[in-house]
């Protein structure tokens, strides 16, 4: 895909109708399904032996609401009952720690076996609240809910100030951050094969918790991510130019949990996998191999699309993918109609970033064996035309679920409305102006200014 020049003009969501909203699609000349068919968003999805309730899911958006020791606090039940009684057949948990250091921000959620019992009330609470909305709804089939696991990597935080755990030296990513190479280190060998058995044992507390599954998160530039794009950490088992060694780390801590959970078919490993960073080579995944490219870098998925086959080979058979690193560059990850503070606008339509990983991940899909499930993102800022998009890609098998992210935080009740209504409501939508982004920067609890009077 090579951006025409209109196409690189950004313009705001201004759209007034849904014709209005279509010729702008085909003004910019881009592969944007739509579908007014919403009832196949009622349609269940068979994942091996358990059935996911409808096609719409929340995706994992950190809410920096835990207590101090990573418990879920009471703004944490608050988001997920808000989730829960929107209708959603899947429920996706966002990031928790592994680790005290690798936590991005001192009220992450975080699993020990000293909270424990309070992720299994919490598990608890929400599948009851979910089944109930989704027997209200006409769903013969229960909620699934998965926990996803998370070492920040060079965004961790250390007695509340940037402590970055590097996989390799990055100068850009660095300046976006505001931190010298001097600040944090580059993790060693030793300390990441001490992190794989880590990871494992939290992942056995996520099974333990109630979960029906763990993420074993590899996307936006944390440390899995990462390590998929260390080409230039040499002298390393861990990275260079090998894909392999590159997702070692990744693949051993899922031949190991699944030797741990082998007997166990309630029990199922996913990941959210980043298949494009747009980070021009040698340090971007799913980019191609060439110097002296400038921001975005080409798409070459080969890599990304040979790993999500040896993710399939180890039994993993859902997964959820996303693109770019939301703290360096969070237009690829998640397209805007206004900036950060201080952030700036990209040279490209929110359309094209939109289509962007609608066609990526249309393309792994069509290269991955037909009975592994999809997880697409980015459609909140499609607004209220979200749910006939959402319709058209899963008529088209582009995908197999749409998972909503800021859409959730402004508006929980959208599946209810969609699967009632036929669409989103308008005044109750996300507008994606990035004040959530805001707050999650700052380091305060996230959500909604616009929509959620808890956060005004």
């Amino acid at each position: 895909m090579n951006p025409t020049s209109s196409i690189k003009k950004f313009e705001p969501f201004t759209f007034k109708s849904i014709s209005e909203f279509e010729d702008k699609i085909k003004k910019l000349e881009l592969t944007i399904p739509i579908s007014y068919e919403t009832e196949i968003l009622k349609t269940a999805v068979k994942l091996e032996d358990i059935y996911i309730p409808n096609r719409l899911s929340i995706n994992p958006m950190e809410g920096f609401d835990s207590d101090k020791d990573g418990t879920p606090g009471k703004l944490t039940y608050r988001r997920y009952i808000r989730y829960a009684k929107g209708g959603v057949g899947l429920i996706w948990f966002e990031a928790c720690a592994i680790t005290e250091n690798s936590r991005s921000n001192k009220h992450q959620l975080m699993i020990t076996e000293e909270n424990l019992k309070h992720f299994k009330e919490l598990v608890i609470k929400i599948r009851e609240i979910c089944n109930q909305t989704l027997k209200e709804l006409g769903f013969s089939n229960e909620c699934v809910l998965i926990l996803q696991l998370n070492h920040s990597g060079r965004y961790s935080k250390s007695g509340g100030k940037r402590f970055p755990i590097r996989v390799y030296n990055n100068s850009d990513l660095d300046a976006a951050l505001n931190v010298n190479r001097q600040d944090g280190i580059i993790i060693s060998d030793i300390e990441l094969k001490e992190l794989e058995d880590i990871w494992v044992k939290k992942a056995i507390l996520v099974k333990e918790a109630g979960f029906d599954g763990v993420d074993i998160k590899a996307c936006h530039g944390y440390l899995i991510s990462e390590l998929l794009s260390a080409r230039i950490r040499e002298d390393s088992e861990y990275g260079g130019k090998n894909l392999e060694n590159r997702t070692k780390f990744f693949l051993n801590i899922i031949k190991k949990l699944k030797n741990k959970v082998k007997n166990d078919s309630n029990f199922f490993i996913t990941s959210r996998l980043g298949i494009y960073d747009g980070i021009p080579y040698p340090n971007g995944f799913g980019v191609k191999a060439q110097k002296n490219q400038t921001f975005p870098a080409s798409v070459d998925l080969t890599e990304p699309i040979e790993l999500a086959k040896q993710l399939y080979q180890l039994g993993v058979r859902l997964i959820n993918i996303s693109a770019g690193n939301p703290h360096y560059t969070p237009h690829i990850t998640r397209p805007y109609n206004t900036s950060v503070k201080d952030g700036h606008l990209p040279a490209e339509h929110p359309l094209y970033g939109v289509s962007r990983i609608m066609n990526l991940t249309s393309v792994v899909k069509q290269h991955i064996p037909k009975d592994m499930i999809v997880v697409g993102s980015c459609y909140s800022f499609l607004r209220q035309y979200a749910g006939y998009v959402a319709a058209g890609l899963i008529q088209g098998r582009n995908v197999d679920i749409c998972g909503f992210g800021r859409m959730a935080f402004a508006n929980p009740n959208f599946p209810r409305q969609i699967f009632q209504q036929g669409k989103i409501e308008k005044k109750k939508t996300c507008v994606t102006c990035s004040k959530c982004s805001e707050l999650m920067k700052l380091g305060k609890a996230t959500g909604c200014v616009l929509r959620d009077s808890q956060y005004i």
